[in-house]
């Protein structure tokens, strides 16, 4: 899969979801979500990320998106990144065109060579391979629907070091 990670040192960081649905939005297989690790349930600071998923079944491209708050920013304009945008895609062109969509949008019109650019490259290593692969498989795997309409809540207790061990890996799979 290819690979494309930037540092983003500007906040805060708009994104145009029009343009990166591309005018469609399927919630079954589509994602937007934010995820939190406090650093009051794991060791270490807090983790923060957005993660975006488009799956176009038309062309079975998948591309995930994985932006990281760099919890740690300083303010002060001390030359640090606020963000890392960290993109997987079984098509190039789609990977640049998720990273467009967060560029070029009022009212601060940021340009891509305000980027610093960590990565550009095709990938094949076991870990990137099974997160790129996870977020295949979620999008493809639909729920059944429930004829009889219930609805079930499952409880999940992570074994311990669990969580410290999926906090490690959530920040980047980059470096």
């Amino acid at each position: 899969m290819y690979s494309l990670v930037v540092e983003v040192p500007f906040a805060p960081l708009d994104i145009d979801i029009a343009y990166l649905s591309r005018g469609e939005w399927n919630p079954v297989t589509d994602r937007f979500r934010v995820w939190c690790l406090p650093d009051d349930r794991v060791d270490g600071p807090p983790v923060c990320y957005l993660m975006m998923r488009k799956f176009d079944r038309k062309d079975g491209v998948v591309v995930y998106g994985h932006i990281v708050v760099n919890t740690r920013q300083r303010g002060g304009g001390d030359g640090g990144w606020s963000f890392t945008a960290g993109i997987l895609s079984n098509d190039e062109v789609r990977a640049r065109v998720m990273l467009n969509s967060i560029l070029d949008i009022p009212p601060s019109f940021h340009r891509r060579s305000e980027l610093r650019l960590v990565e550009k490259r095709w990938r094949s290593d076991p870990d990137v391979v099974m997160r790129f692969l996870a977020n295949v498989h979620s999008a493809l795997s639909r729920p059944a629907p429930n004829p009889i309409g219930r609805v079930y809540t499952l409880k999940f207790e992570p074994p311990p070091g669990l969580m410290e061990e999926l906090k490690r890996n959530l920040g980047a799979w980059w470096g």
